[in-house]
């Protein structure tokens, strides 16, 4: 657009010429009749004021204002367009008439089309609703096809004009007028240009800002168009340039103080801000906004607390995380309870970080960096509470239990073994256990069992540890005697809540816990509030899985009953138990080891070959592994892959008595090959020969 060819003047920098002009063609251009030639004529004035004071503009500039000019250049400034001087509609004696308000779903003229798209989209309220530019687009201009490309003309030089419309509303345009398909491809050059020009914009949307939202009604369109071309200044620049954290202050200072609650422009600052470790810089531009009176600007408190945190701040983060879970009341979903807890235990407040970071490891037990915090955590708090070591003997055992420090855990409760029999703890056994002392273990799980027995609580959570730690000490009269008379009849009957160590108790939080955590002392249901993590859960039903398939394993190996049919009944309501956990064993392929014995003397070798599958996965170098699955699939004739699988088990056994059954095997298979009609093995005679060496090495 030439904005002198439209004035009806020569370029020049005489702006009392440009303002006489301005005012003539006023007289003749009413808004009401000529909107867009009105538009047209108020940009060409402001355009032609603006190269008027260009000369002086560049004079004496200082070397720290080169990146503001850049911002003026974007159209952005704090100054009006036009001076004290520039003439008003009022000084022109003629009565400018609003035109009146269209419906959009009414238009059918192109002028009522740029009067309607003007309306929407100075609306501060309606302009980003889709459901507005859905409206217009019914109107029957749209089903005209005669005025079809003239329509398409027309929106297409609004909207390379107003861009500063939200990505919801851009891509339901784009599909409407086909800007990214039909458009770009126009024979017209000057609307394929705006095309391309468009389509690149609307690329770049998912790294630009969110649009504002919750505008105030009060705001004025100028106010907001003023904002938005800031807003598109501070996206240009962070996409395409190289941007300091200096710089982007800078422009953030210029931002109007009716729009600090721009969550969307803030946030997308501070992340910036945060790729440039620019923390210093996030604390500043956060602090400086209005304290929140509610969650509107959750994620840029939490983003502040981070940064203060990085800045090694932790008692001003502290204050945030807490402001913000007292703000928020969303601490049943767990939030910042880690942030909190790594807090306190930077300001040795070990105490409460243990609280917090063990509150926490329910949900995110895997996380590397949350184990190392919490051990540093429970180590602390375990020299706190030796200062009066006699009435902190469970909890100091417990917590060292629970970071591994067995040995120490052992003594503190041979040391105050009063404390653990009146609580029903039975620490000492589980870290009789992890020492590999089960002899011992299985003592004292028995023990704690017949304690529980007389006080008429169930035992079964007692003996999913004794099945997983000492299965080998289990005889048949304990099973039948004990066992199965007071376990549930069905794996449905598990408990899904966790436990104190080594205990029927539920792990409820106690009254410290409930006062640090700030949590009510019942849920909704009236019960106790415990511990929740869907991560715990799962790993609960893994060991009482394994546990029941463990007790039917040991009933069909124990069993010492002369009717077969019962046998065989025992044995396969084992084999049912065994795939029942198999699914859950892969959790841990250590227990798969228990199961491929009975599963390849049962005859069921599909699930005798899963299994070594899951324990291969693991121990790559274990012999009878290798052993049962070759035996296994000879047993389902698959000779050709029985035969390298029995001589890797022969390898790994090495001169043992199984490495010469292994190769037996393995000839048995090249033979069986044989009986069927096939070709003989091509290793066949190396693998008697290596046979019959094995053997002169063994009877040697």
């Amino acid at each position: 657009m030439n904005h002198w060819k439209i004035l009806g003047i020569e370029a020049t920098t005489d702006k009392r010429l440009i303002k006489l002009a301005y005012t003539e063609l006023l007289k003749k251009t009413s808004p009401a009749e000529f909107p867009q030639e009105f538009k047209d004529l108020r940009k060409a004035y402001e355009l032609a004021i603006k190269e008027a004071k260009q000369p002086t503009q560049n004079e004496d500039k200082a070397p720290n204002q080169v990146f503001e000019d850049e911002y003026e250049k974007q159209g952005v400034t704090n100054e009006s367009f036009f001076d004290e001087e520039a003439p008003s509609s009022a000084s022109t004696e003629v009565e400018i008439v609003k035109p009146q308000p269209i419906e959009l779903n009414c238009v059918r003229s192109i002028a009522e089309l740029q009067i309607a798209l003007n309306e929407l989209y100075c609306n501060v309220s309606s302009r980003s609703d889709v459901e507005q530019w859905k409206l217009l687009f019914s109107a029957p201009l749209f089903w005209d096809v005669d005025q079809s490309q003239q329509v398409l003309f027309t929106l297409i030089d609004f909207l390379s004009e107003h861009y500063f419309l939200s990505a919801t509303v851009f891509k339901f345009l784009d599909e409407s007028i086909k800007i990214s398909s039909e458009l770009v491809t126009s024979k017209n050059n000057h609307y394929r240009e705006l095309a391309i020009a468009l389509h690149h914009y609307i690329q770049s949307l998912p790294l630009r800002i969110e649009s504002p939202s919750n505008i105030d009604e009060d705001i004025s369109f100028e106010q907001l168009h003023q904002h938005l071309q800031l807003r598109n200044l501070i996206e240009e620049q962070c996409i395409y340039s190289k941007l300091t954290a200096k710089q982007l202050m800078i422009l953030m200072q210029r931002v109007n103080l009716v729009f600090y609650n721009d969550e969307s422009l803030y946030l997308y600052v501070a992340n910036y801000l945060w790729t440039l470790d620019a923390y210093t810089e996030i604390s500043k531009l956060v602090g400086s906004l209005p304290p929140p009176t509610d969650a509107s600007i959750e994620h840029l408190r939490d983003l502040q607390a981070h940064a203060e945190f990085k800045l090694e701040n932790y008692d001003i983060a502290l204050t945030i995380y807490l402001a913000q879970r007292e703000l928020i009341k969303s601490f049943y979903a767990m939030k910042m309870t880690k942030e909190i807890g790594l807090c306190y235990l930077h300001l040795k407040y070990y105490e409460k970080a243990y609280i917090f970071l063990n509150s926490y490891f329910y949900i995110r037990p895997e996380e590397i960096d949350l184990r190392s915090a919490l051990i540093i955590a429970r180590r602390y708090y375990i020299k706190d509470l030796k200062k009066n070591e006699e009435s902190n003997a469970l909890k100091i055992a417990t917590l060292q239990f629970e970071n591994g420090r067995y040995q120490d855990a052992l003594i503190t409760t041979q040391t105050y073994s009063l404390v653990f029999d009146a609580n029903c703890n039975y620490l000492q056994a589980l870290c009789l256990a992890k020492l590999e002392r089960l002899d011992e273990a299985f003592d004292v799980f028995i023990a704690f069992m017949n304690l529980h027995l007389q006080k008429l609580v169930d035992p079964w959570p007692l003996l999913v540890d004794l099945f997983i730690y000492c299965p080998d000490s289990i005889d048949f009269n304990l099973i039948m005697e004990t066992i199965a008379k007071k376990i549930q009849p069905s794996p449905n009957k598990f408990y899904k809540t966790p436990r104190v160590l080594g205990s029927v108790q539920e792990n409820i939080y106690s009254q410290l816990e409930l006062k640090t955590l700030d949590l009510p002392a019942t849920d909704h249901d009236g019960k106790p509030t415990k511990p929740m993590g869907y991560a715990l859960y799962p790993d609960l039903e893994y060991k009482q899985q394994y546990a029941w398939a463990m007790l039917h394993a040991l009933m069909a190996k124990l069993v010492n009953i002369e009717n077969e049919a019962v046998k065989k009944q025992v044995k396969q309501a084992a084999i049912y138990a065994i795939k029942q956990a198999m699914p859950k064993i892969t959790h841990q392929p250590s227990w798969s080891l228990k199961f491929i014995h009975l599963a390849f003397d049962i005859d069921d070798f599909d699930t005798c070959i899963k299994l070594v599958n899951i324990a291969i996965s693991e121990f790559s170098n274990l012999p009878q592994a290798y052993y049962y699955k070759g035996r296994s699939l000879a047993a389902l004739e698959q000779y050709n892959e029985a035969i390298p699988v029995l001589l890797l088990a022969a390898d790994k056994y090495g001169d043992q008595r199984l490495g010469i059954y292994s190769l037996e095997f393995a000839v048995e298979c090249c033979e069986k090959l044989v009986e069927l009609g096939q070709p003989m093995h091509a290793n066949y005679n190396d693998i008697c020969l290596k046979l019959q060496t094995t053997k002169e090495i063994v009877d040697a």
